[in-house]
């Protein structure tokens, strides 16, 4: 009857999803329990978009589901390594250039041509994935080219508007674009919890939100909830980000580092490298750590300095951890979001050009800690439901 494990895992999960609907007074009728061909697409800017990407990713794979990786430089090698059974493409990267000083969104502006044309590249790319590998549902993390009229479609983004600090009435415009970008899919997938505490603030708490727009829960890699396993009086900084930013950052700390008397470990954020190496006595220095070991290290470390990138601040978020957040310079978001976080005496928050290490740690002792209530696993029942509706989409289309 079965002709391999995936279709019997497939029909095992397929019960249970009609169940959890049930229970959530949700009806679909799942018409075929074959495993289905999921396409997964993250953005490439950065690692955060593969990182976020890695729970739905595993959650599709323990559904019995086959997963199709398409992405583009660090995020497909740090998803390759994650997944290495994953059949994974090579998409085209919208090759952004981004600014040593000054504001981020100024240098975008300058590339929105660029930009345009990577999404309607991307379209043209899905059309063909989907003819290719006869994809049955489409999960999309901030690639708006990547939806097909005739398959299920869902984009992951956090970003109902964009903060604008030096052109606020631009802000209602651009929230309005981004709406008509949703609107190309069939459901949208906010990475956030709907109430007080949250993460994304105004980002997509300010404007209302489509009907189709869904609040599902922090996203983390970290699956596993916290033990109690003993914190070390060591230092762990997580770098990431696109460069040139990325090579400054880890610059400026590993330089501060080297004179102050406490161990640090430096997670550097190349997953194309494999290197771990003590660079002084008191600095180790790690090119790139998969998901489990790394949440191994932030328990054991007793604080923890990073980006204030979103999928980072996700992360860190269910973990209670004293954090020391640097956004990358001119990238009005993470500053506005770990601005907002230190208001609230969850984080310290610094600027690079002023980044004051020692100063930064002597501060953070007096923060609560970084937590924002989300259970691990709270996505499932959305994703189930893109599950269910794209099987029955798949067989309506079939039939047509």
């Amino acid at each position: 009857m079965f002709t391999d494990f995936h279709s019997f895992a497939a029909l095992i999960y397929s019960i249970q999803v009609i169940r959890r609907l049930n229970d959530a007074n949700l009806t679909f009728i799942v018409v075929n329990s074959a495993p289905l061909n999921i396409l997964v697409a993250p953005l490439d800017w950065g690692l955060g978009h593969a990182t976020r990407s890695i729970p739905i990713i595993r959650a599709c794979l323990d559904r019995g589901h086959r997963v199709i990786i398409a992405s583009s430089g660090r995020a497909l090698a740090l998803l390759q390594k994650e997944f290495p059974q994953v059949t994974c493409i090579e998409v085209p990267a919208y090759d952004i250039q981004y600014q040593e000083k000054g504001s981020f969104v100024f240098k975008i502006i300058g590339q929105l041509g660029k930009i345009f044309s990577g999404i309607r590249r991307e379209y043209r790319t899905t059309q063909k994935i989907v003819r290719e590998h006869n994809i049955q549902l489409i999960i999309s993390d901030n690639r708006y080219g990547f939806y097909h009229k005739h398959v299920h479609s869902v984009i992951i983004t956090h970003q109902m508007m964009v903060k604008l600090p030096q052109f606020k009435l631009g802000e209602p415009f651009i929230y309005l674009w981004l709406q008509r970008q949703h609107l190309r899919f069939d459901t949208v997938w906010i990475p956030d919890v709907q109430g007080e505490p949250n993460i994304s603030g105004d980002l997509s708490h300010a404007y209302p939100i489509l009907k189709r727009a869904q609040y599902i829960g922090i996203l983390t890699r970290f699956m596993a909830q916290p033990e109690n396993t003993p914190v070390q009086d060591q230092v762990l900084a997580i770098i990431s980000g696109p460069e040139p930013q990325r090579t400054l950052f880890e610059e400026a700390i590993i330089e501060q580092a080297k004179h102050i008397n406490r161990s640090f470990i430096i997670v550097r954020g190349l997953s194309e490298q494999n290197e771990d190496r003590m660079l002084t006595p008191n600095i180790r220095l790690i090119s790139h750590m998969p998901g489990d070991a790394l949440f191994t290290l932030i328990q054991q470390s007793s604080v923890i300095i990073s980006r204030g990138g979103y999928s980072t601040l996700m992360d860190l978020a269910v973990l209670h951890k004293k954090c020391i957040f640097v956004p990358t310079p001119g990238q009005t978001e993470q500053e506005y979001l770990v601005r907002a976080l230190a208001a609230k005496k969850l984080v310290v928050g610094c600027a690079q050009p002023s980044f004051e290490l020692s100063r930064a740690l002597a501060d953070v002792a007096d923060t609560q800690g970084f937590h924002v209530y989300s259970k691990a696993d709270a996505f499932t029942v959305y994703l189930d439901k893109a599950i269910a509706l794209a099987q029955t989409t798949k067989n309506v289309t079939a039939s047509s």
